[in-house]
C-alpha cells in the first residue's frame, strides 16, 4: 500500500507543473539591420532615353513662383526647381518622355514605390483631378506615404506623342503648400 500511495505522490507532483509562463524580450537592431529608405534612389539615365527625350523638345515656363529656386535641370529633366514651403521643402521635376513610358498605372505605381508604398489597383486611382499643362488636359496624381511625411503630387499630360510630367515630391507639408502653385505653374507652361 505504501508503495502505491508513493505512486501516487510522485505522479501527483509530476502533474502538478506550473504553466510556462510568456516571455519577452526587447534586442536593439544592429546597424545592419536599420530599415532601408523609404524613398527608391533615382534611376540611372539610359543614353537612349536621354537622346529621345532631347529631341522632344523644351517647353516654355512661366514666371517662377516665390519660394522656388530653379536647379540644373540635368539630362533628363527639362526643368528644375527646389521648393521651399510650410517649414519643409520639395522637388519639382519636369520631365517628358517618348510614348506612354509603360502606362499611366505603371507610372503611378512606380511613384508609389517611391514612397515605399506597394503597387495600387486602378480602381483606386480611378477619380482622379484634371488639370492643364498650357492647352493639353493632363492629371493630377496625390500619393502620400504610410507615415504621412512625405508626399508626390504629379501633374500627367500627354502630348505630341510623349507624356510629360510635372512631378513635385518632398516633404508633405511643403508638397500640400504648393500644390496650388504647382498647378497654376503647370496651366501657365507651354510644350513643344
Amino acid at each position: 500500500m505504501h508503495r502505491a500511495l508513493a505512486c501516487v505522490l510522485v505522479l501527483g507532483l509530476a502533474g502538478c507543473e506550473p504553466e510556462p509562463a510568456v516571455r519577452s524580450y526587447t534586442v536593439a537592431k544592429s546597424p545592419s539591420q536599420a530599415p532601408a529608405p523609404k524613398v527608391a534612389p533615382a534611376m540611372p539615365a539610359n543614353p537612349a532615353l536621354e537622346s529621345q527625350a532631347a529631341a522632344i523638345g523644351a517647353p516654355t515656363f512661366p514666371a517662377t513662383p516665390a519660394g522656388w529656386t530653379a536647379q540644373d535641370p540635368g539630362a533628363m529633366r527639362k526643368g528644375s526647381w527646389k521648393v521651399a514651403a510650410a517649414g519643409g521643402t520639395a522637388d519639382l521635376a519636369v520631365t517628358a518622355f517618348p510614348g506612354d513610358v509603360g502606362g499611366r498605372m505603371a507610372n503611378i505605381n512606380r511613384w508609389r514605390g517611391q514612397l515605399g508604398l506597394a503597387p495600387a489597383s486602378p480602381e483606386l486611382y480611378d477619380a482622379i483631378a484634371i488639370a492643364m499643362v498650357g492647352d493639353a488636359q493632363g492629371e493630377v496624381v496625390d500619393i502620400r506615404s504610410a507615415d504621412g511625411a512625405k508626399a508626390t503630387v504629379t501633374v500627367m499630360v500627354a502630348k505630341g506623342g510623349a507624356t510629360w510630367f510635372l512631378k513635385l515630391t518632398g516633404d508633405t507639408p511643403a508638397v500640400e503648400a504648393s500644390r496650388q502653385a504647382l498647378l497654376d505653374f503647370a496651366a501657365a507652361t507651354r510644350l513643344p
